[in-house]
């Protein structure tokens, strides 16, 4: 953590100068009154030198006032610092993020990472805005403190210093009794965001099938589990602090007694002088409760730090090579040479799999259900990278170009569309951010999704859509998707049963933006419905993870192998004829007829 201070400070090293000149002017100032006072007593009281008084006085006057302004330049400077550090560690993890890989999202819970950018962020927050302010200012004051009560005292200063390395050794003790329990509390926090996330996310489940006593279960385990864990801490450090507060209270009436004794007896002890010890002793021992609170702080933080550096630490598994290339326009010709796949649990996916795509051409992926076939087009934007063989787009292979330069040429079209909780045209503006506003209602037109922006949406293209686009219909939210990627214009194009979960009519409509979509470009995709399909420039049918069988919609219905038992009992069609494929839903073979939410290219 100490590392991690150095880091994040060395960048704002003039402010770090203004707080702690500011901190140690204000130290000066606090330290001067008990001196003062001890004047007052023995030399305006006891010599009768009274004309000390007004000049004694003022200066208290100005020790307050510069106490006042010193602590408004520090506070002022060291918060603002601190929260400086903090948001460059909030951006730093949030950026990082962005760059790991799929397989870590997959590996790990939503709310879990949420809650390491927020909640653990937020406790490393807590300590440097509150936490360092206290152990620098305390520090200083402590170290001032102890020089002072030698020279003023050096008898009374040896028994007030007697208790410290024991206080130093119980906070180093508990330090390191307390901070499982708080890596505990960190954890358990963690586990809440997870199943919060998880139920929001799929509350719609959650009422489909009646479980919300079930979710009220699992939410109140979760949150006993975290209950137990923080309480177990507050038990300890609720007993640990008033147990030092009372041993530092026994100190000061130690010195006490023996103050009052040695100045009763005649020693150099004057009354004065003492009640200046006292009144250092006080402030001596008020920094010493203050730090041991921090440490409590500092020990939160501690947990929720090492949290965060989890993340920090982990290596993306797709990186640029250091001799990869920002590659030009492509055409798009995609080529898999012997590729095998597995991914981290060992399960192997694909095996030496071999295809070539011309540009410009429509692949196919069919198959069963784990056959292999999203682990195909997960490869072909280097979502991972093959245990063997190779893939290459215009015949270079992808880890030799930059990921960056490859994906910006390639768009992916989901099942399950996400959109984002912002207007229709940032959603569609999201495929070329750079795009204007003439260029995003185009790209809508041509995705056949113009009309019911215009007409059915209360804002048009300025529509708040929800979360995940929750006020639009499937076939609404797929057609915004195609407009998205038809401004992004790729030379490769990734449709993922795209239009496998909406209804007859909508998928018509879709079918027709798809074809729009796909003209010139290279298209990989992966069917349910065989109908969609059969104008394919080829056809792979993948069992498990090997390719069995390729070739035209036509080429495979004459085959007669699985792929025609596919299609026979898709549409329970007893005899095929290879040269009409029939289907309810075929792709137009030509230019899209006009609906009527048509809008032209």
């Amino acid at each position: 953590m100490i590392a991690w201070f150095y880091s994040a400070l060395k960048p704002y090293w003039t402010w770090v100068l203004l707080g702690t000149s500011a901190m140690l002017l204000g130290v000066g100032a606090e330290l001067a009154p008990p001196w003062l006072f001890a004047i007052v007593i023995d030399d305006v009281l006891g010599d009768g030198q009274i004309e000390l008084l007004s000049k004694i006085v003022l200066a208290l006057l100005g020790c307050c006032a510069a106490v006042a302004v010193f602590t408004m330049i520090r506070m002022a400077t060291m918060h603002i610092l601190a929260q400086r550090m903090v948001y460059d560690l909030r951006l730093r993890v949030h950026s990082h993020l962005q760059k790991l890989s799929l397989s870590y999202f997959e590996s790990n819970s939503t709310g879990d990472i949420m809650s390491r950018l927020s909640n653990d962020v937020g406790a490393v927050e807590n300590m440097v805005s509150h936490g360092t302010d206290s152990i620098i200012g305390d520090a200083v004051r402590l170290v001032a403190l102890v020089v002072l009560m030698l020279l003023a005292l050096p008898k009374l200063a040896f028994w007030t210093l007697i208790p410290v390395p024991l206080f130093i050794v119980a906070i180093i003790w508990f330090g390191r009794k307390i901070r499982p329990y708080y890596e505990k509390v960190r954890d358990q926090l963690g586990e809440i965001n997870a199943h919060l996330q998880e139920n929001i996310t799929g509350i719609r489940v959650v009422k489909a099938f009646a479980r919300e006593k079930h979710e009220e279960g699992l939410f109140k385990e979760a949150s006993l589990k975290y209950y137990e864990a923080y309480c177990k801490g507050v038990k300890m450090w609720t007993t640990f602090f008033p147990s030092m507060g009372f041993l530092t209270s026994l100190s000061v009436l130690a010195i006490v007694w023996f103050g009052g004794r040695m100045a009763h007896y005649g020693s150099d002890v004057t009354p004065g002088k003492l009640v200046m010890f006292l009144g250092y002793m006080q402030m001596f021992y008020g920094p010493v409760r203050s730090l041991m609170g921090v440490h409590n702080m500092f020990n939160a933080a501690l947990a929720a730090l090492a949290r965060i550096f989890v993340v920090l630490d982990t290596k993306p598994d797709i990186t640029d090579s250091p001799d990869a290339t920002e590659i030009g326009r492509i055409d798009g010709r995609v080529e898999f040479d012997e590729v095998s796949f597995k991914y981290h649990t060992g399960e192997q996916v694909l095996e030496k799999v071999t295809i070539t795509a011309e540009a410009g051409e429509t692949v196919a992926v069919v198959g069963r259900s784990g056959a292999g076939k999203t682990s195909i087009i997960n490869l072909i934007p280097r979502f991972y990278d093959p245990m063997s063989g190779g893939i290459r787009v215009d015949g270079v292979d992808l880890r030799e170009m930059t990921v960056h330069s490859l994906r910006s040429q390639i768009a992916i079209v989901l099942q399950d569309t996400f959109l984002f909780d912002d207007t229709v045209r940032e959603n569609i503006r999201y495929g070329r951010l750079a795009s204007t506003v003439e260029e995003a209602a185009k790209a809508a037109k041509a995705a056949f999704a113009h009309e019911f922006i215009t007409e059915d949406l209360p804002d048009g293209y300025d529509t708040e859509i929800g979360e995940r686009g929750v006020k639009l219909s499937g076939g609404q939210k797929q057609r915004m998707a195609i407009a998205r990627a038809l401004l992004a214009d790729p030379r490769i194009l990734i449709l993922d049963e795209a239009t496998s979960s909406v209804d007859t009519e909508a998928e018509r409509v879709i079918q027709a933006a798809i074809n729009r979509l796909v003209k010139g470009r290279t298209t990989f995709v992966i069917a349910h419905r065989l109908s969609t399909i059969v104008n394919a420039d080829q056809i792979l049918v993948l069992e498990g993870g090997e390719i069995i069988e390729r070739g035209t919609h036509a080429e495979l219905i004459a085959l007669d192998g699985e792929y025609k038992e596919m299609y026979a009992r898709q549409f329970d069609i007893p005899e095929i004829d290879a040269q009409k494929p029939r289907g309810p839903h075929m792709p137009f073979p030509g230019p899209p007829p006009r609906f009527p939410e048509g809008g032209g290219e």
